[in-house]
């Protein structure tokens, strides 16, 4: 099976639109998701995610980005290791995410500003227990992303859990379903398909982990009532109490002497008459019942 963090790259990178404003709201959920400085020639966005700027690239060549002036000019370090680095200047910026950014204006268009965000500080993992993805959005940003994603998340009902850290905003979904939606609306199909596969696998792995633990129990408490019985059976075969059992509870207890480890079930096939596991259970109860009114005689007398 693919490894999901392949399959969530590979997802992400290959959803492309063919319309100029989808294209340039999931640029304006790029940007906002980055982590963002400045410098004497405008700001400079940076990440390590490599497939992140490739898709920026193809994105940036659909959308009306490119009405205000500027081309991309991405900063790439020597042998593609460390951050990748764009520079913009600051109004294009401020007038591309405060427009595309706008999601009242484009409230239809908010699954496409969400994929971008996601591509630049979403992550999707699965522990031990539960499932995991989150946004980590940077706090210094201008563009107040956090305060977006929250509005947004909560006008479509996707349960999420919002954690302060020091330097940015954390969003956690830990429900499976609500992360499904969210890849699906994303149109990460592939990704939706792999978690819920995995969910299934892992479902049927715990219910088998159940099923051998309910049975491992019951192997242990049938021969621990074995062990007793056993006990049982040879101190009435030591006290003679044996030979004053009726036939039926004295062939039972000979049967026990001589299957210690059998079930219920075993033992009552095993006598000359073979009755079931109950009516071994309730002829067991009676020679428990005379072994303890024949001890209770002996100590009052």
């Amino acid at each position: 099976m693919e490894k999901l963090r392949e399959v969530i790259r590979d997802d992400w990178s290959a959803v492309l639109v063919d319309d100029s404003v989808k294209a340039s709201v999931e640029i304006s959920g790029i940007l906002s998701g980055l982590v963002a400085g400045c410098d004497k020639e405008g700001m400079v966005f940076s990440s390590r995610r490599f497939f992140l700027f490739r898709k920026l690239k193809k994105l940036w060549e659909i959308s009306d980005w490119g009405r205000f002036g500027q081309t991309l000019n991405l900063i790439i370090p020597a042998g593609r290791k460390g951050r990748v680095s764009l520079r913009l200047d600051d109004e294009t910026v401020l007038k591309g995410i405060s427009y595309y950014g706008d999601l009242q204006r484009f409230e239809t268009f908010s699954w496409h500003w969400l994929r971008g965000l996601f591509g630049s500080c979403g992550t999707l993992s699965l522990p031990r227990t539960g499932y995991y993805m989150a946004f980590r959005v940077s706090e210094s940003s201008r563009w107040d992303p956090s305060g977006k994603l929250e509005r947004v998340l909560s006008s479509k009902g996707i349960s999420f859990r919002r954690r302060q850290r020091r330097y940015y905003s954390e969003f956690v979904l830990r429900d499976q379903s609500s992360i499904v939606v969210m890849l699906s609306n994303m149109l990460m199909f592939k990704a939706s398909l792999l978690l819920e596969e995995k969910a299934l696998l892992r479902s049927i792995k715990e219910r088998a982990n159940k099923i051998v633990n309910c049975d491992a129990s019951n192997i242990r408490k049938s021969l621990e009532s074995a062990q007793r019985q056993v006990e049982l059976a040879r101190m009435l075969l030591a006290r003679g109490d044996v030979l004053r059992l009726p036939d039926k509870l004295r062939e039972l207890v000979y049967a026990r002497l001589e299957n210690p480890s059998a079930t219920l079930n075993e033992l009552g096939q095993a006598l000359s008459r073979p009755v079931s596991k109950s009516t071994v259970k309730y002829r067991w109860g009676k020679i428990e019942l005379l072994t303890r009114m024949s001890l209770k005689i002996e100590k009052g007398g």
